[in-house]
């Protein structure tokens, strides 16, 4: 771990957020599980700071320029997924397009790392920009929902290696003294992608029609230059000497394939698809809704009696790390930053694309306060713990902002001013984004050191499938108080069927509803805007399980701490150490 004291630079802090950005898996210290740490420019046991040439400048470019592809992508979707939902007329499908890109994207991340240990870092990382590619063009091929949702499948797979093998490689390359510069480049990458992606989505479906295919279309040419740059200048890193030797079937055999994982994302989709479809493909009653909720809780709770069994050799969530009260909390505070986020992400540009009546255009330059300052606002947080050393503070008046935020956000409707949304975005964005650079940190504080890598590893897991349900949970809300409100409604039966079934989602961006009578139209927006101030209310409660985690919490006072594996490092850095816990 990077430190964190009193008297941290601005490069320090830097290093810092890029090992906590969204997915949590970075770490300063990262060690490559290989015989000897090589550098892939050359033949050299150890990268040479003051001699970098063409070659490692040309695979940091090409990282950083794949880091904010990857980080678009996650985001991209939130202004325009209504307008492209509508050209695949998904219905209540629409959440599957979102959510399987996360749900495979966590499911293979620890292959990933596997891979890079048996077959060096440099054919898995190719590898991944290909099957990102493909499935950006199959995506931006499809005709149907689920040409679409296989697409987003296969990108998902690719991300996950782009996400996992770019720290790596980049560990490889740059020593410990010197990585949380490079760090914070690569971090500066990603907060780029993630604030221009809501935007960039907005602009290029602002037309309807087929234009929503450059959405993926646009990747395959990025993905090419960084192909290219990472091909010619990223050499084969050695493998394991005990690797050397062996056939492709026996490297593949020492592959661990996590029974638990499995069980796990088997578990999240049977219980996302009742959630999904359930009051809207098939009533709540019906077989294969009861049948898959069922499914999915047992299959959640035989996964937990699985990972905590003497038969599971490697465990993906290991109970250890939830004996602790401080660092279960932390694990609680990220699932509910991820929920918030992520909610607000993807159902207030509904809000302005339906209520306010604007264009996705429009709509994603209204987003930008609160992406904005959800990734400027980390830093500020950071600062607050690194000036007092402690933790709790922040995190107990952040979600108590994020709850607040949420109770007035339940006030939206047609007539508030653009002036006081974009001042609820703001407030929105830094109330979620300040402790997003210390809850992982948290975590791994109030854990015993030989946890830590697992501490990391587990927070990475359990944020990507919370943002699967991020997404889930607020759709279904939407989709049941619509079809509630329009069973008691007197609209037109052909109005009443172009929102039902999930489709009240994607006609957001439409215009069909301009011609109608004014008091018609009054009449729709009235049901956005009880279903939204619905999603609202629920964001509250979820914020209020925040205030509660990080009252759990232990207020851990935190120094930098010398270790002796790396000793002689400037400024401090060493792992974080716990000084009191009050």
């Amino acid at each position: 771990m990077s430190s964190v004291e009193t008297n941290t630079g601005s490069r320090d802090l830097m290093a810092w957020l890029a090992e906590s950005h969204s997915d949590g898996t970075s770490s300063l210290n990262h060690r490559p599980q290989l015989a000897e740490t090589v550098d892939p420019m050359s033949d050299e046991s150890q990268p040479d700071s003051d001699g970098r040439g063409l070659n490692f400048w040309a695979t940091f470019a090409g990282l950083c320029i794949i880091a904010l592809l990857s980080s678009m992508e996650g985001g991209i979707m939130s202004t325009a997924l209504p307008s492209i939902s509508r050209a695949v007329d998904a219905e209540s499908s629409y959440v599957w397009i979102v959510n399987v890109y996360f749900l495979t994207s966590a499911a293979v991340q620890p292959l990933y790392r596997q891979v890079a240990d048996i077959w060096g870092r440099r054919w898995p990382m190719l590898s991944s920009v290909i099957i990102f590619a493909a499935g950006s063009a199959i995506c931006g091929a499809a005709n149907d929902a689920a040409t679409l949702i296989g697409g987003r499948a296969v990108q998902g797979l690719g991300v996950a290696g782009i996400n996992t093998l770019v720290e790596i490689i980049l560990c490889d390359l740059v020593p410990l003294v010197e990585r949380g510069e490079f760090m914070g480049f690569l971090f500066l990458s990603t907060v780029i992608g993630s604030v221009l992606a809501p935007f960039l989505g907005g602009c290029i479906v602002v037309v309807d029609g087929e234009s929503w295919r450059w959405v993926f279309y646009m990747n395959l040419p990025t993905c090419g230059l960084c192909y290219g740059l990472l091909f010619f200048s990223l050499k084969t890193t050695k493998c394991p000497r005990d690797e050397n030797n062996l056939t492709t079937l026996q490297k593949l055999k020492k592959i661990d394939y996590d029974a638990g994982i499995i069980l796990l994302c088997a578990s999240v989709t049977s219980l996302v698809f009742p959630l999904a479809h359930g009051g809207a493909k098939y009533s709540w009653s019906h077989p294969v809704i009861i049948t898959t909720l069922v499914l999915g809780l047992f299959g959640h709770g035989l996964f937990i009696a699985f990972e905590a069994s003497p038969w599971c050799r490697s465990p993906v969530l290991p109970m250890a790390l939830f004996q602790n009260r401080t660092s279960t909390a932390a694990y609680v505070l990220g699932i509910v930053q991820t929920l918030v986020s992520c909610g607000i992400l993807y159902f207030l540009p509904l809000y302005f694309q339906s209520t306010l009546n604007v264009s996705t255009l429009t709509s994603a330059v209204l987003l930008v306060p609160f992406t904005t300052s959800l990734w400027i606002s980390p830093a500020f947080g950071g600062g607050l713990i690194t000036n007092s050393g402690k933790f709790r503070l922040v995190h107990f008046v952040s979600f108590a902002l994020v709850a607040i935020a949420m109770g007035m956000f339940t006030l939206l409707n047609h007539n508030t001013p653009l002036t006081l949304t974009t001042i609820l975005g703001i407030m929105a964005g830094v109330s979620v984004g300040l402790p997003n650079a210390s809850i992982l940190l948290v975590a791994q504080a109030a854990l015993p050191n030989p946890l830590e890598a697992a501490s990391t590893r587990a927070f990475a897991l359990i944020r990507g499938i919370a943002t699967v349900f991020a997404i889930t949970i607020p759709a279904a809300i939407f989709n049941i108080r619509i079809e509630e409100s329009l069973l008691v409604s007197g609209l037109d039966s052909s109005i009443k069927e172009s929102l039902r079934f999930g489709k009240a989602y994607q006609q957001a961006s439409s215009n069909i509803f301009n011609t109608l009578p004014t008091a018609t139209q009054d009449h729709i927006v009235g049901l956005y805007e009880l279903s939204l101030k619905l999603v609202w209310q629920a964001l509250i409660g979820v914020a209020a399980i925040g205030v509660a985690a990080s009252l759990i919490e232990k207020d851990l006072e935190c120094y930098a701490e010398e270790t002796p594996e790396e000793p002689g490092l400037d400024e401090g850095r060493g792992r974080l150490s716990v000084k009191t816990e009050v």
